[in-house]
């Protein structure tokens, strides 16, 4: 089973930028696109371990709400930008690498990850 970590950030983002500095900073990743605007990460055996999709624009009042909840809508302002990132189920790293990828692109651009680290859970 795949684990989806959604991050919403302020302004519109560049995944591919923000995965170059994953891996200059030393993740051992490939990357292919994945249609238009969307990125494959593969672990050096080969393997997809983490799929980010296009960021998608939200203008809808009560949208984030309506799927994530009240208190993550809390967290952030309309318009924001929606980035869905699936880890792979039995990659070992995928998770990390996934969560790593939502808190970059946050620290990056401002705003919030889906669900929170363990830490921040209410």
């Amino acid at each position: 089973m795949t684990s989806d970590i959604v991050a919403l950030v302020r302004n519109e983002p560049d995944i591919s930028t923000v995965v170059e500095g994953m891996i200059a900073f030393g993740e051992s990743l490939r990357v292919r696109e994945a249609g238009t605007g969307g990125l494959h990460l593969y672990d050096l055996d080969g393997r997809l371990a983490v799929s980010i999709e296009a960021p998608e624009l939200v203008r809808v009042p009560g949208e984030v709400e309506r799927l994530l909840g009240p208190q993550m809508a809390g967290k952030v302002r309309l318009p924001t930008w929606w980035v869905e990132v699936r880890a792979a189920a039995g990659v070992p790293e995928a998770r990390r690498i996934a969560r790593r990828f939502a808190d970059d692109i946050v620290h990056w651009q401002g705003g919030a990850v889906w669900p929170p680290p363990p830490e921040e859970a209410p």
